[in-house]
This record gives structure tokens, C-alpha cells and sequence, in this order.
């Protein structure tokens, strides 16, 4: 039953959450945002002749959110997805609903889709450093970040096919198998910037190291 199915994903995913909690109890300032302070703001300023220090870009929120398709087993479920979301993040996600009823899938109005969440400060920072150092280089063939994926207005989108390039969801492979964590939905990760042109967010991105393929 679709219920009791459920309930072993949670208890599952509970358990890894409590086992890799330590991984985000951070009570120092994350060293990305060091870096940002001390490298890449002061870079961006004598580059770009900004007036004053506060004119420079900043990443201000990183939003990282899963859309399910809602299936009554395994993985593809709302439920599921909220607890990876936290087991990654280390912050508490908010579920997110349909808006617009769809005869085709048969889904109507506020029926839980997904969830997300929006990272800033440290936390923020600290997501940011595990994604450049951890996630992108255990990708399969990863070839770089598409430049095509600013929105022209500063903000970045990119996208995680497989939950286990996460060091802390690898680490409960055998947990979350069974459940199967290989027909998992893919991570949305949005990066959004103060920057106020795409180029302006491109140079903010590259000076954090974000891993951008060498061809425009």
C-alpha cells in the first residue's frame, strides 16, 4: 500500500539524515564566503571599476528544489524527496504543489509535487563548497557548466541527474537501494546573483570556481 511504502522511505531516509547530521554542523564561517570576501570581491572590483564595494555582485540565494511525478512507490514521491533535499542541504525543505490542474496526468490543484529549499548565508556558502569541490567533479563524463544557463538576468540554473553524487546520499546507498534510488528524480540547483547582466554573473561565478566548460 501506497501509505506503508511510504512510511519505510521515511523511516530510511530519517535514519540517514541522523547519521550525516554532524556533516552540517558548521560553527565556523564557511571558507567560501572567506574567499569571497577576501579574493573574489576585491578581484571583481578592480576589474570591473565599480564605484564602491557594495556596487560588486554577490550570490545572495541558492535555491535547490526536486519536482517528483508523484509515483505511489520508491523514490519519484514528494515525501522521499523532501528528506534528500534536508539530507543534502542541511536545512529544512518546504514541499511544494501543483498549480494548474492537468487532465493529461491526471493531477489537479495543491496535490504536493516536490520540494525545495533557499539557501543563503553560510549555509548558502557552505552548499556552494561541497557542489564546486564534491558533487560536479564525482559527475559521470562531466564536460563542464553550460554558459547558456544564465536566464539574462544574473541567476544560473543547473541540474544534478543522480542523487548520489551527494557524499552524504552515497554514503546510505544501501539504506535508499532498495527504494530505488536509480529512478530518483533529478536536483534543480538556482543560483541567484545581484548581478544585473549575465556577464557581470558569469565573472562573479568564475571567480568562485564554478566549473564552466572552456567553450562559450
Amino acid at each position: 500500500p501506497k501509505g506503508r511504502l511510504l512510511a519505510h522511505v521515511a523511516v530510511a531516509l530519517r535514519g540517514a539524515r541522523a547519521s550525516t547530521s554532524a556533516a552540517h554542523v558548521d560553527t565556523m564561517p564557511s571558507r567560501y564566503r572567506t574567499f569571497y570576501d577576501t579574493v573574489v570581491r576585491s578581484d571583481l572590483l578592480s576589474k570591473m571599476q565599480y564605484k564602491n564595494v557594495h556596487m560588486v555582485p554577490r550570490v545572495q540565494q541558492i535555491a535547490v528544489g526536486i519536482s517528483t511525478r508523484m509515483r505511489t512507490s520508491g523514490m519519484d514521491n514528494p515525501i522521499p524527496a523532501a528528506f534528500i533535499l534536508e539530507l543534502v542541504t542541511g536545512q529544512q525543505p518546504l514541499f511544494t504543489r501543483i498549480r494548474r490542474a492537468n487532465a493529461k496526468y491526471k493531477v489537479r490543484p495543491g496535490v504536493l509535487e516536490g520540494a525545495t529549499v533557499r539557501l543563503s548565508g553560510d549555509n548558502m556558502y557552505h552548499f556552494m563548497d561541497r557542489l564546486i569541490t564534491q558533487v560536479l567533479p564525482r559527475v559521470t563524463d562531466f564536460q563542464g557548466l553550460k554558459w547558456s544557463s544564465f536566464d539574462g538576468r544574473g541567476n544560473y540554473a543547473l541540474g544534478i541527474t543522480d542523487w548520489s553524487f551527494f557524499l552524504e546520499v552515497e554514503s546510505q546507498h544501501g539504506n535508499l537501494q532498495p527504494f530505488g534510488l536509480q529512478h530518483a528524480p533529478g536536483i534543480g540547483i538556482k543560483v541567484l546573483t545581484s548581478a544585473k547582466t549575465d556577464d557581470e554573473a558569469r565573472l562573479l561565478l568564475s571567480g568562485l570556481r564554478f566549473p564552466f566548460s572552456k567553450g562559450m
